[in-house]
């Protein structure tokens, strides 16, 4: 049997529309050959939310949004969710809301209720209590940051004036004269180091090798013998100090006897009265002859 060729063309084309339902679907996250169930969700407000959003259960993705319409009888929005697995089923007391991240996209995320009743496919879930999304909560945050503001303006003139003060160029120049210094000073030290200091170790090392030939020279010599008589020396000084000390010498008695001390003020009192009866009468005791 010999196919026309509108048949081909027909048969292709139907088969390229197919393939692209498919891959159109497939982008937006929809499995057309896998369905699953479905439930209708009744909210207020929708904020962020698109068809293929993602129905989410414990962060987890377990379906996605497939339709939105408005419904002007109960002024709701009804949303088709398709969750792909179905063995999941939601009880009916679940809490079902929508959260909005900072770039304006939202999710369905399902909190499970603890009931033994659950919602049967195609009924309706009302939502009408929505979780607020993520720039809601942010608004008390960026309010407060609207009042900083005027104190970040402040704070910036402020440090302008201190920028353009010419006591700060003053400061800084004399922040940069001494950083000169300290260049200079560094470099110096770094001559110092690499010159004066090794002669100073090589003079520390050659003091060191004379300290250890002298201390090998003191160990060498007889110490012990030079100590003995330098001891054996002071006993004997002790020894005629204590023979000078006693009576029983010629030199203890003269130190240590009076009579001699009498004798001699004795003598230097006659002395004295000679002295002066000379004086006193001096031709009796001197006489002089003139030829």
């Amino acid at each position: 049997m010999k196919l026309s060729n509108e048949f081909k063309i027909g048969f292709w084309a139907l088969v390229t529309l197919i393939i692209m339902y498919l891959g159109v679907n497939y982008l937006k996250g929809i499995q057309t050959l896998k369905q699953g169930d479905f439930y209708y969700l009744s909210c207020d407000r929708v904020p962020g939310l698109a068809i293929s959003s993602h129905v989410k259960l414990h962060g987890l993705k377990i379906g996605i949004v497939r339709d939105m319409q408005y419904e002007a009888k109960s002024d709701h929005i009804i949303v088709t969710l398709n969750i792909y697995n179905t063995d999941i089923k939601i009880p009916v007391d679940s809490r079902i809301s929508i959260a909005e991240d900072l770039l304006g996209t939202a999710d369905v995320n399902i909190e499970m209720g603890e009931s033994t009743k659950y919602f049967a496919t195609w009924d309706t879930i009302y939502a009408p209590a929505m979780a607020p999304g993520l720039m809601e909560k942010a608004d008390p945050i960026i309010a407060q940051i609207e009042t900083l503001f005027p104190k970040i303006d402040t704070l910036v003139a402020g440090i302008n004036v201190l920028v353009n003060d010419s006591k700060l160029h003053e400061s800084l120049l004399e922040v940069n004269k001494a950083s000169t210094k300290l260049n200079q000073t560094l470099a110096q030290l770094n001559t110092l180091l690499k010159n004066d200091v090794p002669t100073v170790m090589s003079n520390v090392k050659s003091a060191s090798a004379n300290l250890d030939t002298i201390s090998t020279q003191l160990k060498d010599a007889e110490i012990e013998q030079v100590l003995a008589n330098a001891n054996r020396t002071i006993n004997e000084v002790n020894e005629t100090l204590q023979k000078i000390q006693t009576d029983d010498n010629s030199v203890g008695r003269l130190l240590n006897s009076t009579e001699l001390h009498d004798h001699l003020s004795n003598t230097i009192a006659s002395v004295d009265s000679l002295v002066n009866a000379i004086k006193e009468n001096p031709k009796k005791y001197i006489r002089v002859k003139v030829f």
